[in-house]
């Protein structure tokens, strides 16, 4: 990877029968190293639909 590249990244997890759940970050390679530059909740509670 080169400084500039800009990449998302996008596991996921799925359970038969019941759904999945797949999340995606927006990664941009700089002269230091990775920076992820999405932005979103990261608690559990905040990204479960009840």
């Amino acid at each position: 990877m080169k400084p500039g590249m800009v990449f998302s990244c996008e596991p996921g997890i799925y359970v038969p029968g019941l759904g999945g759940f797949r999340h995606s970050d927006t990664v941009v390679i700089t002269e230091d190293g990775a920076e992820i530059i999405t932005n979103y909740p990261v608690e559990i509670g905040e990204l479960l639909i009840s």
